[in-house]
C-alpha cells in the first residue's frame, strides 16, 4: 500500500503530511464493503507506515508521498467498484 514515513528528523509539515496521508487511507479502508478488505487495507497501511518510519532521504520521503496518493485513489477506486459489485443479485462469491 503505503510507505509514508515519519521521523522527528524530517520538518513539521512532511510530517503532518504522512499523518495527514496515514488518516486518508484508514479512512478509506472503512468504505470497503467487507470486513476482509478492510482489515487488509488498515494492516497493509500501518505495516508499511511502521516499515518506512525512519527514512530521513526527502527524496525517498517524496516518492513514498507519491505512492501513498496513488494508494489512496486505487483504495477509494476499489472500495466503490466493490460495494457496487456486493449489490448485484447474481454476484455470489465472498470478497
Amino acid at each position: 500500500m503505503t510507505t509514508t514515513p515519519v521521523s522527528n528528523s524530517i520538518p513539521p509539515q512532511m510530517r503532518a503530511r504522512a499523518l495527514s496521508l496515514y488518516r486518508q487511507l484508514l479512512r478509506g479502508a472503512e468504505k470497503m464493503p467487507t470486513p476482509n478488505r478492510r482489515n487488509f487495507v488498515v494492516q497493509k497501511t500501518r505495516s508499511e507506515f511502521r516499515a518506512n518510519q525512519h527514512l530521513t532521504d526527502f527524496k525517498k520521503i517524496e516518492a513514498c508521498f507519491k505512492l501513498a496518493d496513488t494508494n489512496i485513489d486505487t483504495v477509494l477506486v476499489q472500495a466503490e467498484h466493490l460495494t457496487q459489485l456486493m449489490k448485484d443479485p447474481h454476484y455470489k462469491v465472498d470478497i
